[in-house]
């Protein structure tokens, strides 16, 4: 009767989102050098998303005072441009990471 809400099922794993970014398990220079890059980047989207934060809270918090949003709302843009390179910048290096290792696109 009071059912009104049916129950949640969890998923049995994650869908296969197929090789988007490599992780290699060698020690060869290139793979190194893409765990390095894969790294730095994972970094600076960290770096990335805390900006996006501080731009929300200048902008929440300017009050009416148009310099304090004004900086607000470009650190925001500027943030989100940032996360928009960081995963592209990703995605590149996971596939040309692939190329390399692999020799398959």
């Amino acid at each position: 009767m009071f059912n009104l809400i049916g129950k949640a099922y969890a998923l049995p794993s994650l869908p296969n989102l197929g090789n988007f970014v490599v992780s290699p398990s060698g020690n060869s220079i290139s793979a190194i050098i893409t765990r390095v890059l894969g790294f730095v980047l994972l970094i600076a989207g960290a770096i990335a998303v805390i900006y996006l934060i501080y731009g929300g809270l200048l902008y929440i918090t300017a009050g009416g005072d148009a310099e304090k949003a004004t900086k607000g709302r470009t650190a925001l843009v500027n943030a989100i441009i940032g996360i928009v390179i960081i995963a592209l910048a990703y995605v590149i290096v996971g596939w040309v990471g692939n190329i390399i290792l692999h020799g398959t696109a």
